[in-house]
C-alpha cells in the first residue's frame, strides 16, 4: 500500500469538517480526507477517452476480428446508434483476452462505419483532460463486472453484483424496487448456473456500514419518472427505498452544486445525472463534460475542496474499444478498462496511477477512511486507490474550469437497452425542420427549411455561421441536401442527416462514366433482426478532386468491382450517399467477412 503522508476514522456530521477521532488506522494522512465523492457516468472505455493521453497505457489503433489494425477515429459528439454492452457483448469483445472482436458487436458498425473503434481528441474533452494533467488519471481502472450498468452500478455501493449480469428487461424504464411485475435481471452463479431474478434485493450496503457509524451520506440522482431514474441504485436496495432515508438522503441530482454552496456537503457522496448529461449514448459528451465541470467546481469553490476527494469514473466499456485484457478474478470479472480521475489537493499532481482498481476499490477508500468493516471479500482485497493520493505533497490549488460551446444538442431516448438495437437509446427528433430547398443568392447559400405543414422559412448560411454535421463535428455547407434534418441555433447550424466520415466496403458495382462506385457495407444488429436485415449499400460519388490511393501511392487507374476500400467523405444517412468524397484507399483483402 503506498498512501503516502495519522489516519482517525470520524463520526461525521454534514457539512463538519473535523469530528469525533475513532480508532487508528496504519495510513498516515487519510484523516485530511473529511469527504468523498464518487461522480458516476456512463458507458465510455479508457481508450476512448484517454488513449492518447502522454504516459497512460493507451492505444491509438485497434485488432479488429478480421486481425486488422485500424487507427481509431475520431469519435463523435453524439454516437448513433448505441453500441451494445451486454454481458454478451463485453465477452465478444474480450475474445479470449485477444481484445479483438470490438467490430462484430451489434451497433458496433452502421453502413460500413465502425462507432466502436473511435476515439476522442484532445480538444474533444478537454476538461476531462485538463483534470488528469493536473490531477491523477487511474489508467488501469477496470469496470468490476463483464456487462452493463445495473451490476456495475451494485458494486458501487454494495461490493457485490448478486450474481447480476444484465439489466433488468421489460422494466418500462423502472428498475430496482420500483419495476413492474415481470421485470427481471439475468444472473449467473458461481459455478456458472444462468437464472433470473426481480431487481429488487436486501443485501448490506455501504450506507448500512455508514449508518451503523452515524456517518453521514447522499446519494443524488434523478427522481422517479424522470429520465435516469434508473441510474438511482439504491431503489434496488428494499430496505432503503422503503425506508425514511429515501426521502431524506436520496435526493434529486440538481440539488447538489446548491446544496455544495450552501455548506452541505456529506462524508460521501454518490452523484449520478440524467439521461441527457450522462454520455451514455447517444447523449452529448460536451454536454456531459460541462455538467462534470460545473459539479467539480462547485465543490472547487467551497471550503470543502481543502478536504474532499473527488473520483470522476465511468460505469462500463459502452461498446468501445479497449486494449488492454480485463483481469479474470472471480465469475463476472473484472469487465474492460473505464476512465477514472482523481481529483483532490491531495491527489498525485500531474500523474498517471498504473495501479489496478476497480468500483470496489471506492468502497474500501470510504472503509478504510472512515474505519468501517468490509462488506464483502471483493472491497476487503481490492487496493484502495492506495497510488492516487500524496498526503506529503503541498495541498493542489483548485482548477476552475469554464464549460465549453457544445454543437446543438437534441433530445434522446435512453432506456437502458444493452442490445445494440438501433431503434433502443435514440436521438428524438420529431417535428425537426427538413431542408425543403436550396437555392443561390448571390455568393451566399439559401436554405429553405419547411416547419409545421407547409411552411417555409429562408436561413441564409454566412461565412461566419459554424454548420456541424450529425456527429458535432465541422460539416461543409456544401453537404446540405434537400430532405435533410437541420437544427438552427443562433450562428449555429446542424444536419442530423449527415457526418464526416470513413466508411468501409467492397466495390460491388462502378461506373465510370458518372463517376459512381457501390459499395456493399456491413451493419451489425442484434442476433434476432439479423433475419430480417437487407443487404446493405453505400453509394460513392467521386470528383476530379477524390484521390484514390492503392499500396501506399496514388493510383492512377480507376477503382475495380471487388476491391476492398476505405473511402472518406460526408455520408448522408438518410440516402445513403457518399458526398464530397475526399479519398479512396484500396486495401488488402478481407480475411473474414465484410
Amino acid at each position: 500500500m503506498a498512501l503516502h503522508g495519522v489516519f482517525s476514522p470520524l463520526v461525521h456530521t454534514e457539512g463538519s469538517s473535523r469530528g469525533r477521532p475513532g480508532a487508528p488506522s496504519p495510513v498516515s494522512g487519510l484523516d485530511k480526507i473529511d469527504h468523498i465523492v464518487f461522480i458516476i457516468k456512463e458507458n465510455r472505455s479508457f481508450d476512448q477517452y484517454f488513449g492518447r493521453f502522454p504516459g497512460a497505457d493507451g492505444a491509438t489503433s485497434g485488432k479488429t476480428s478480421t486481425g486488422d489494425i485500424v487507427p481509431l477515429a475520431e469519435a463523435p459528439d453524439m454516437v448513433q446508434p448505441d453500441p451494445a454492452h451486454s454481458a454478451d457483448a463485453a465477452y465478444l469483445a474480450y475474445d479470449g483476452g485477444r481484445m479483438d472482436y470490438f467490430d462484430r458487436i451489434p451497433g458496433a458498425v452502421t453502413l460500413g462505419v465502425d462507432h466502436a473503434y473511435t476515439q476522442m481528441r484532445p480538444g474533444d474533452i478537454p476538461n476531462y483532460w485538463a483534470y488528469a494533467r493536473r490531477f491523477t488519471l487511474d489508467d488501469h481502472f477496470f469496470s468490476s463486472i463483464m456487462g452493463p450498468t445495473f451490476p456495475n452500478h451494485l458494486v458501487t455501493i454494495a461490493a457485490q453484483n448478486i450474481g447480476v449480469t444484465s439489466n433488468p428487461q421489460n422494466s418500462h424504464n423502472r428498475w430496482g424496487c420500483d419495476a413492474p411485475i415481470g421485470t427481471f435481471v439475468t444472473t449467473r452463479s458461481a459455478r456458472g448456473q444462468i437464472g433470473g431474478t426481480a431487481p429488487c434485493f436486501d443485501v448490506p450496503t455501504l450506507v448500512d456500514r455508514l449508518n451503523a457509524r452515524h456517518i453521514n451520506w447522499r446519494y443524488y440522482a434523478p427522481r422517479q419518472g424522470q429520465p435516469g431514474y434508473i441510474w438511482s441504485t439504491l431503489d434496488a436496495i428494499r430496505h432503503v427505498r422503503y425506508s425514511h432515508q429515501w426521502d431524506t438522503n436520496v435526493l434529486p441530482w440538481t440539488r447538489f452544486q446548491d446544496d455544495v454552496a450552501h455548506g452541505h456537503l456529506a462524508a460521501v457522496t454518490w452523484l449520478v445525472t440524467d439521461t441527457a448529461e450522462s454520455e451514455h449514448p447517444p447523449a452529448s459528451t460536451c454536454l456531459g463534460e460541462n455538467t462534470t465541470v460545473s459539479e467539480v467546481n462547485a465543490i472547487m469553490r467551497s471550503p470543502f475542496w481543502q478536504s474532499t476527494a473527488i473520483v470522476v469514473t465511468w460505469d462500463d466499456f459502452g461498446g468501445f474499444y479497449d486494449h488492454v485484457p480485463p483481469p479474470q478474478e472471480n465469475p463476472w470479472g473484472l469487465g474492460p478498462r473505464v476512465p477514472a480521475i482523481v481529483i483532490s489537493p491531495y491527489a498525485r499532481s500531474g500523474y498517471v496511477d498504473h495501479s489496478v482498481y476497480d468500483f470496489a476499490s471506492l468502497l474500501h477508500f470510504v472503509e478504510l477512511r472512515f474505519g468501517l468493516r468490509p462488506l464483502t471479500r471483493r472491497d476487503a482485497s481490492a487496493d484502495p486507490l492506495s497510488g492516487s493520493f500524496d498526503f506529503t505533497a503541498r495541498p493542489s490549488r483548485p482548477l476552475l474550469l469554464r464549460p465549453r460551446s457544445c454543437p446543438i444538442i437534441p433530445g434522446v431516448d435512453i432506456n437502458g437497452n444493452e442490445s445494440g438495437s438501433r431503434s433502443q437509446n435514440v436521438v428524438t427528433l420529431r417535428g425537426a425542420p427538413r431542408i425543403a430547398a436550396i437555392s443561390q443568392a448571390g455568393h451566399r447559400q439559401v436554405v429553405w427549411l419547411q416547419v409545421r405543414s407547409r411552411t417555409r422559412i429562408p436561413l441564409v448560411i454566412t461565412p461566419g455561421m459554424r454548420v456541424f454535421g450529425q456527429d458535432g463535428r465541422p460539416l461543409p455547407p456544401a453537404a446540405l441536401q434537400r430532405g435533410d434534418i437541420l437544427l438552427h441555433e443562433g450562428q449555429t447550424v446542424q444536419d442530423e442527416s449527415a457526418a464526416v466520415v470513413d466508411v468501409e466496403g467492397r466495390v460491388v458495382a462502378t461506373d465510370p462514366r458518372r463517376g459512381v462506385l457501390t459499395l456493399s457495407v456491413r451493419t451489425t444488429q442484434p442476433a434476432h433482426t439479423l433475419a430480417r436485415r437487407d443487404a446493405d449499400y453505400v453509394t460513392v460519388l467521386l470528383s476530379p478532386r477524390t484521390e484514390v490511393i492503392a499500396q501506399g501511392r496514388l493510383a492512377l487507374g480507376g477503382v475495380r468491382t471487388g476491391a476492398h476500400v476505405l473511402a472518406s467523405g460526408v455520408l448522408n444517412w438518410r440516402t445513403r450517399v457518399l458526398l464530397l468524397t475526399r479519398q479512396i484507399v484500396v486495401q488488402e483483402p478481407r480475411r473474414g467477412p465484410i
